[in-house]
């Protein structure tokens, strides 16, 4: 296990903030793109190894 960080953002405002910088939305949206992207992959290599005939791997 590893230490975990949360921070809360009030979502109308960070959409307001994109909104009215439309280069800080784009770097948010692909920050944000970034770590789902990873955690799906990670999901899914979690489940192959859990499921997968053996060898099946990624």
């Amino acid at each position: 296990m590893t230490r975990v960080r949360v921070h809360e953002f009030d979502a109308s405002t960070v959409r307001m903030m994109m909104d009215a910088d439309p280069g800080f939305g784009l770097a948010l949206d692909h920050f944000v793109g970034q770590i789902l992207a990873h955690r799906l992959f990670s999901a899914r290599a979690r489940l192959l190894d859990l499921y997968a005939p053996h060898g099946g791997g990624l």
